[in-house]
């Protein structure tokens, strides 16, 4: 007993340490507090210090107390373990006299929460007593942290169970997509309840298993609110609207949930005007209502509608307040956001969120700065926007800094950061380092697999993908439509034909997914890179026609390739019926007849283009230079360095032919003189970028400074410094060289593929 006593001054000195930083003045206790005996009193100022965050203050409560009870320090337990302060709770519960199965729970329930899933099994194992509310807690934190099978097991282990670990475990199998195995374990319930029913109810209406979902639901002998409110919200996100009007008429009775479920499906769908009559039909509208609407009218770029809606709102939130903002930074008016922001009555970190989302440069970075001044703590979704904002600049100075502020503040293990990082590094270039933070998660999620697939799809390792998602599978993770568009991409690239036909057919048949608009432009263009441009045609024809628009173009850029004009000409008359303003799609039939120089017809496609005042959306990229992002649009001619680079441009090509069976390139012969003969093929700005550092003239110190106009970003150049990795060989002539591009499409042949 009196051991655990002797850690109570080392609690005393944590408080005044915590007061140093949660609060610029310790709180004083109220006088009639000070002088009270009654315990409860006590306790509730803890509570409700802890609750609001004040830390300090909690702790000056408790080290004032007259007396203590068990309810005390496991009040103390759980509102640290709210905090996330873990290491505090544990020296909180080693020093308590006397423990009950509340104290355990509570710090086993706060590892779990904090992925830490090793220690709250070390104390699981510890407990002298448990009962159903431990087992349950550290399935739980079994579930929680995406390890399934090792919750099964306990489950399998416990002598008394009740609805809590039925209801755990089926919706743990549910999160995962694991769907039999959740209907085999429902099956075996003696009993279930209407809250275990509604858990695999609600899972088959969140992964689309709709038949399933209806025999439930008719097979049910008692339905409550929420069952009825299940299946509205099924019907709505599979786009049944009509299906889902018509149960919401037969409810028996309706509440708020139910207009909302209903009011979003319309929103979700498209249907504005239907879900603003059925909002106004609510008998009882509460703030989530309101705040549904208005969000609809915002993702509908109804911004003067959503404003209205504001003014009319009886109550207000800060859900509220931030949707409007959302709507201002949705449209680019970053100056009435900013406006919007000031004005606001409290803040939270969504709202600081919102804000620097709206911002591309280096403004999300002095918002990030003011927000931590305020006294505010960046969230995940903060270092992931900002993070996100350092990608699309390729400034991997900041984003390596801000990568290792995101360490410091506790998210190197947080599956939306580390997917940002991932996300961060690739762009970059930099694969091995977004490996590195892949291999560093201790829980890894869908999102996080699914930014590395998309690394290495997006680099053209494609066998490197295909291994990452068969360790996905085989670790227990579903793959969603994610996946399978990086796997397939990744197919594409490198003309992996039969393997991309066989996980376009197990994204349907083992995974139930929909192919979606992106999925099937994977597929032609794997086809026509393939040489099966007839197939691919045959193919793009079966696609359901809404998503037919993204197919037929990948499938006419394929037909360009290999020079296919009558073919080509039919899907540009097809597509050019539903775009008549898709400059693109002119300029690629331009240069059909261009490649089989047909000069007449290729001039009459640009002079129509002229005609229509259409225009190609001009190219981009850009690269980060000794500090600085310099940008180069396609057939730029502004950079003071151009002919240098473009001296790189044509030594680089031949090297390039030299040791690959690259097609030969026209050379680059331009300069910024008059007297430079004209180029005939535009030069990429990619390679522009690429080959800026391999200048000679930008390692001396006196290289001249440049910054460009801003154009559309389309293309992104990896940032290194020095030139890039597949420059350099080519400079020393060491073949063989492995060029980060994808293969020549090979000559068209007649074998058929074999494509679900």
């Amino acid at each position: 007993m009196l051991r655990t006593f002797q850690n109570l001054p080392r609690l005393r000195r944590g408080s005044l340490y915590l007061r140093r930083f949660h609060s610029s003045a310790p709180t004083p206790l109220p006088p009639r507090l000070r002088h009270d005996g009654d315990i409860v009193r006590w306790n509730s100022a803890i509570t409700a210090h802890l609750r609001a965050g004040r830390v300090g203050a909690a702790y000056r409560v408790f080290d004032e107390m007259p007396e203590r009870n068990v309810f005390t320090w496991n009040c103390m337990i759980s509102g640290l373990v709210r905090n996330r302060m873990l290491a505090d709770a544990r020296r909180v519960f080693d020093a308590m006299p006397f423990r009950n199965s509340v104290s355990w729970a509570a710090l086993l329930t706060g590892y779990a929460r904090c992925g830490r899933v090793a220690e709250a099994r070390e104390l699981f194992d510890r407990m002298p007593d448990r009962n159903v509310v431990s087992w349950n807690a550290m399935i739980s934190g079994y579930v929680r942290n995406g390890l399934v099978d090792r919750a099964r097991e306990l489950f399998d282990m416990m002598q008394v169970r009740n609805d809590v670990s039925w209801l755990t475990m089926i919706s743990g199998y549910m999160k995962r997509k694991r769907v039999r195995e959740a209907r085999e374990l429902f099956d075996l319930v003696p009993s279930p309840s209407i809250s275990v029913c509604n858990a695999l109810l609600s899972g088959y209406a969140e992964h689309g298993y709709l038949k399933d979902a209806e025999e439930l639901f008719g097979r049910m002998q008692r339905r409550n609110l929420v069952s009825w409110n299940v299946m509205i919200t099924g019907y709505t996100q599979a786009r049944m609207m009509e299906v889902a009007q018509s149960l919401f008429d037969e409810m028996p009775e309706k509440d708020t949930v139910s207009w909302t479920a209903i009011v979003r499906g319309y929103l979700k769908n498209g249907d504005v005007d239907a879900a603003w009559r059925l909002f106004q039909d609510m008998p009882d509208r509460d703030i989530l209502a309101w705040n549904t609407m208005m969000g609809g009218f915002v993702m509908s770029e109804r911004l003067d509608d959503a404003l209205r809606l504001f003014a009319d709102m009886p109550d207000r939130d800060l859900v509220s307040w931030n949707t409007i903002m959302q709507g201002y930074v949705q449209q680019g008016d970053m100056d009435s956001a900013n406006t919007w922001f000031r004005r606001m009555p409290e803040k939270d970190e969504t709202s600081w969120n919102t804000l620097i989302s709206g911002y591309k440069d280096e403004g999300a970075l002095s918002l990030l700065l003011e927000m931590t001044r305020g006294g505010y703590r960046p969230d995940q979704s903060t270092w992931s926007v900002v993070i996100s904002i350092c990608a699309s600049l390729v400034a991997l100075g900041y984003g390596r800094m801000v990568h290792v502020c995101a360490i410091k503040s506790g998210f190197e293990h947080d599956a939306l950061v580390t997917s940002s990082l991932i996300s961060m590094y690739s762009k970059c270039g930099l694969i091995i380092e977004a490996s590195q933070v892949f291999e560093m998660i201790m829980q890894r999620d869908t999102v996080t697999w699914n930014a590395m697939i998309a690394t290495y799809a997006y680099h053209g390792l494609a066998a490197e993908a295909l291994k990452l998602f068969d360790r996905m599978t085989k670790d227990g993770f579903s793959p969603d439509h994610s996946t399978f568009l990086s796997v397939l991409s990744a197919c594409a690239h490198k003309g992996y034909l039969y393997e991309g036909c066989h996980y376009f057919r197990s994204m349907q048949q083992d995974w139930n997914l929909i192919p979606r608009s992106d999925h099937y432009s994977c597929m032609v263009d794997l086809l026509g890179r393939s040489g099966f441009v007839h197939q691919a045609y045959d193919f793009t024809r079966k696609v359901p026609s809404n998503l037919q628009i993204n197919a037929w173009e990948t499938l006419f850029s394929a037909c360009n390739a290999h020079g296919n004009i009558q073919l080509g000409e039919l899907i540009a008359k097809n597509v050019l019926q539903s775009r008549p303003t898709d400059g693109g799609m002119y300029t690629l039939l331009s240069n059909i007849y261009a490649a089989k120089e047909m000069w007449s017809s290729a001039a009459s496609v640009r002079g129509l283009m002229k005609e229509r005042g259409l225009k190609k959306e001009t190219g981009c990229s850009w690269i980060e230079l000794k500090g600085d992002v310099v940008s180069f649009s396609s057939n730029d001619n502004a950079h003071p360095l151009i002919e240098q680079i473009c001296h790189e441009v044509d030594d680089l090509s031949v090297l390039i032919e030299e040791v690959s069976s690259a097609p030969r390139r026209r050379r680059c012969a331009r300069g910024r003189g008059a007297a430079a003969p004209a180029r005939l093929d535009p030069l990429p700005s990619s390679r522009a970028a690429a080959c800026l550092t391999a200048v000679p003239a930008l390692h001396c110190p006196s290289a001249p400074s440049y910054s460009s106009p801003p154009v559309a970003e389309l293309a992104v150049c990896p940032s290194q410094r020095p030139p890039p990795s597949w420059i350099r060989p080519l400079r020393s002539r060491r073949p063989p060289v492995h060029l980060p591009s994808r293969p020549p499409a090979p000559p068209v042949v007649d074998r058929p593929p074999v494509v679900a």
